[in-house]
C-alpha cells in the first residue's frame, strides 16, 4: 500500500500565508498528521517573498516542532549561484552544486546555526531545486544531518551515510506500493490545485505519515535498486520534454 509525505518548500516569513492557511487548518482538524516543512533559514530569494512577511514566524516554527512537524533546512538563502543538476539531474541552479567541500560546510552551518538559535532545527535538509551533490551530502553528514528530502526511487535508500527520502511528484501519483512525497509550492499553487490536494489527503488520512517515519522504510535491495533506475529515467526524460516545450 502506497503511504504520502506531504512536503511543504519555501516556507519563510513572506511566503503565501492565505494559500499555506488551509493546509494549516487541515493540520488543526488531524493533529495525527505531521507534515515535512521546509524553512529557509535566511531567505534572501525575492521570488518568495509574495505577502507581507509574518514577524513572528519563528514563532510559528516553533508551535510546530512541539506539534512533532518535521523542519527541514531548506539551503541557507536560497540564493542560486551555481549551474544545477547535481546528483539527481533535475534542476539548472543551485545554491550548493558545484562549489568545494568546505565552501558548502560553511554556508550549511550559517543555516544550521540560525535554526538552532530558534530552538527549531532537526537533522532533516531540502535542497532548493532538488540540487546537491556528493559533497552536499559529506557536509550535511559532517554538520549532523541525517536525512535528506529527494531522490529517486519508491522507498529510502542511504548515500554518503545520508538517508535519501524520494520525492518524484508534485501530485498524488503513485504504483500502489512505497513511499512517496508529496512537493507542494503553495506560492504558485492555484485554488483549483489547493482544493484537489486537500481532496487527496482528506480521502487517505490513514495513509499520510510523518517524514520520521518515512525515513525508516526500506524495501528489498533489488526492487529498491530497480526503482530507482526506472523512476531516474522516466522523470529525467519529463522534465527534458518539459523544458524542450
Amino acid at each position: 500500500m502506497s503511504r504520502f509525505v506531504i512536503r511543504f518548500d519555501d516556507v519563510c516569513p513572506g511566503m503565501a500565508w492565505a494559500r499555506f492557511q488551509p493546509f494549516l487548518d487541515f493540520f488543526d482538524r488531524h493533529p495525527g498528521v505531521k507534515p515535512l516543512l521546509g524553512v529557509v533559514p535566511d531567505n534572501r530569494d525575492a521570488k518568495l517573498d509574495v505577502a507581507p512577511p509574518r514577524t513572528d514566524f519563528w514563532d510559528l516554527a516553533r508551535q510546530w516542532h512541539a506539534r512533532g512537524w518535521t523542519l527541514a533546512q531548506h539551503g541557507t538563502t536560497h540564493e542560486y549561484s551555481q549551474p544545477g543538476g547535481g546528483l539527481l539531474g533535475v534542476g539548472t541552479k543551485s545554491e550548493f552544486t558545484g562549489l568545494p567541500l568546505q565552501a558548502q560546510k560553511e554556508r550549511l552551518a550559517r543555516g544550521k546555526a540560525i535554526l538552532e538559535r530558534e530552538g527549531v532545527w532537526q537533522p532533516c535538509f531540502m535542497a532548493p531545486s532538488h540540487s546537491f551533490d556528493d559533497n552536499t551530502l559529506r557536509a550535511l553528514r559532517e554538520l549532523g544531518f541525517e536525512a535528506v528530502t529527494d531522490g529517486y526511487g519508491m522507498y529510502p535508500y542511504d548515500i554518503e551515510g545520508i538517508t535519501l527520502v524520494p520525492q518524484l511528484f508534485s501530485t498524488p501519483m503513485h504504483l500502489g506500493f512505497g513511499v512517496y512525497t508529496l512537493c507542494l509550492h503553495v506560492n504558485s499553487m492555484s485554488d483549483d490545485r489547493i482544493a484537489k490536494t486537500l481532496s487527496f489527503m482528506t480521502q487517505h488520512t490513514d495513509r499520510l505519515i510523518g517524514f520520521n517515519e518515512a525515513r525508516r522504510a526500506r524495501a528489498p535491495r533489488l526492487l529498491s535498486s530497480a526503482a530507482r533506475a526506472v523512476s531516474s529515467s522516466a522523470l529525467r526524460a519529463l522534465r527534458n520534454a518539459r523544458r524542450g516545450s
